[in-house]
């Protein structure tokens, strides 16, 4: 068992999994014991992660980590001290900054960084900033064209955003219709308020309409959305929580979940129908969907051996 990982939560992930099994029959891919105990490590690994996340929400937070000028500079952090602060919008935008440009395993938030704060220059690009003088916001990416050309100088994606262009112009297309999205309604508190008032309180339900609408964001794709999402959830930020692990549309988790119950990644059985079944699991597992999502897709990835995955 790798350092740190807790046998307690093994054994309850390990007694819940046979729980369904006993009630559901044999799930396909665990046949073997290895791939067994991979599962259940993954399980406990993106446990730890949602965890982390919530320590960053209950322990105090450093201004410096607003700041992308400084090597301490972290937009989660940052996001979480600002909710403090009662800036939600400002905390909401820092959230899909982080999403957007994720954090990569060996650069961490420098791309993030680089655009946010402008390259090290004047402006650093909040919300309001931004939505001040989003042309110059381009014409400051423009500028910078050869540098973000360049992965030495500019940093890189997370592993989850990896395929998204550098380019100026459509890191500015995400940007601005995010800012619309976000301030469409005047920012996101009256948003939440608007999705509360047509479709009630319920967070599952107020997730659903929050990822429908977030079609309107250029280049998030289904992953962009779920991470989004949850993230606002984890930190607190909005009263969301993921009532699905939404696989339509998804890759690695989709596999997964194909590996899972017909031992094979490429099973022909349709996204909704796998995602009924993904979802009738946490029933039993009660680690929340996203858990779920996230250890499918590291999973099946390596199914024989237990492996850390970061961005």
């Amino acid at each position: 068992m790798p350092a740190g990982m807790h046998k307690s939560d093994t054994d309850d992930i390990a007694a819940s999994l046979a729980r369904y099994e006993q009630e559901n029959g044999q799930l396909p891919g665990l046949k073997s014991p290895v791939w067994r105990d991979t599962l259940i490590r993954q399980i406990v690994s993106s446990l730890r992660r949602i965890a982390y996340v919530h320590a960053i929400r209950d322990r105090g937070v450093s201004t410096s980590r607003l700041d992308p000028h400084q090597a301490a500079f972290d937009p989660l952090k940052g996001a979480s001290l600002l909710m403090r602060r009662g800036e939600a919008d400002e905390a909401v935008w820092l959230t899909f900054v982080a999403t957007h440009f994720g954090k990569h395993k060996d650069d961490g938030w420098k791309l993030a960084a680089n655009v946010f704060g402008s390259f090290g220059a004047e402006p650093i690009w909040t919300a309001k900033a931004y939505g001040q003088a989003p042309g110059v916001f381009l014409a400051t990416l423009t500028s910078q064209r050869d540098a973000l050309s360049d992965m030495k100088r500019s940093g890189r994606y997370s592993n989850h955003r990896q395929y998204q262009s550098k380019a100026p112009e459509i890191i500015d297309r995400t940007f601005r219709s995010f800012y619309d999205w976000q301030f469409a309604r005047g920012g996101f508190p009256q948003l939440i308020r608007a999705v509360h008032e047509a479709h009630g309180q319920n967070p599952s339900e107020a997730f659903g309409v929050l990822y429908k609408s977030l079609d309107a964001v250029s280049g998030f794709g289904r992953l962009g959305k779920f991470d989004f999402l949850t993230m606002l959830s984890k930190l607190h930020i909005a009263p969301i929580e993921a009532g699905s692990t939404y696989l339509v549309g998804a890759t690695g988790p989709l596999a997964g979940a194909k590996l899972l119950f017909h031992n094979d990644r490429a099973h022909s059985v349709s996204s909704k129908a796998l995602q009924a079944k993904v979802d009738a699991l946490d029933n039993y597992l009660n680690v929340g969907k996203q858990v779920i999502e996230d250890s499918l897709c590291n999973w099946q990835k390596r199914p024989d051996r237990y492996a850390y995955f970061r961005g």
